[in-house]
C-alpha cells in the first residue's frame, strides 16, 4: 500500500463517520482493506478495530441526536445541508426500519440500513442511554465481521495485500447483496400476502 497506515486509518475513521450521513460512501470496503493490510503487518489489529468501532459509534451518536434534538432544521438552511437532510429522510423510507434496538443492532449490515435504523430511533425519540448501548454492540458486530473478513481473505489465501483486499471486499459486496435480496423478497411476500387475504372486519357494534 502506497498510503502511510496512520493517514489511511485518519481516512477511514472520517469515511466511516460521515457514511452514516452519506450512505453511498463505501465505508465497508475500506474497513475490509484494512484487515487486509493488518494481516499483513501493515498495521497494528489493535489500532484498526479501535479506529473502526469509533468512526460507527460516534457516527451513530452524532446522527441519532441530530433527529432526537430535532436539529435538522439547521441543515436546511443551506443547499448542501438540505440534500444532506433529503438524503436521510429518503434512506429512512426506502428501508423502512422500525425504531428498535434490534434495528439498531442489526440493520446496519444492509445498504444504507445504518442510517435508516439511526435515524429512525433519533425521531422516534429512543432514550439516549440505551441507545448508545445498542449502537456499541452493533458496531462491535459490524467491525468484527467486516475486519475479520479482511484479514481471513489475507491470512488464508497468501495473496498479495491489493489482491486479498479485492478479495474480502468482493465476498462482503455479495454477501450484503444477497441478504438484502433476502429480506426485500421476504417483504414483497408479506406484502403480497396480505393484500391477497386481508383482515375481514370484526363484528360491528349493534
Amino acid at each position: 500500500m502506497d498510503i502511510p497506515a496512520p493517514l489511511y486509518l485518519l481516512v477511514m475513521f472520517a469515511v466511516i463517520f460521515v457514511d452514516v450521513v452519506l450512505p453511498v460512501v463505501p465505508s465497508e470496503l475500506l474497513v475490509i482493506g484494512a484487515g487486509t493490510m493488518s494481516a499483513h503487518d501493515i498495521v497494528l489489529l489493535p489500532f484498526v478495530i479501535i479506529v473502526v468501532f469509533a468512526g460507527s459509534w460516534v457516527g451513530d451518536v452524532a446522527i441519532f441526536l441530530l433527529f432526537r434534538r430535532k436539529l435538522t432544521h439547521f441543515l436546511d438552511r443551506f443547499r448542501w445541508g438540505r440534500s444532506i437532510h433529503r438524503g436521510l429522510r429518503n434512506a429512512i423510507d426506502k428501508a423502512g426500519t422500525s425504531p428498535t434496538y434490534a434495528a439498531v443492532v442489526a440493520v446496519r449490515f444492509l445498504p444504507g440500513g445504518r442510517t435508516a435504523s439511526v435515524a429512525a430511533a433519533g425521531i422516534a425519540e429512543l432514550p439516549l442511554r440505551p441507545f448508545m448501548l445498542a449502537a456499541a454492540a452493533g458496531g462491535v458486530l459490524w467491525t468484527a465481521w467486516l475486519v475479520g473478513l479482511g484479514f481471513v481473505a489475507a491470512a488464508s489465501t497468501g495473496f498479495p495485500v491489493g489482491v486479498s483486499a479485492l478479495l474480502g471486499m468482493a465476498v462482503g459486496t455479495l454477501v450484503g447483496a444477497i441478504t438484502a435480496a433476502v429480506l426485500a423478497l421476504k417483504k414483497k411476500r408479506k406484502a403480497t400476502k396480505a393484500h391477497e387475504h386481508p383482515e375481514e372486519p370484526g363484528p360491528q357494534a349493534s
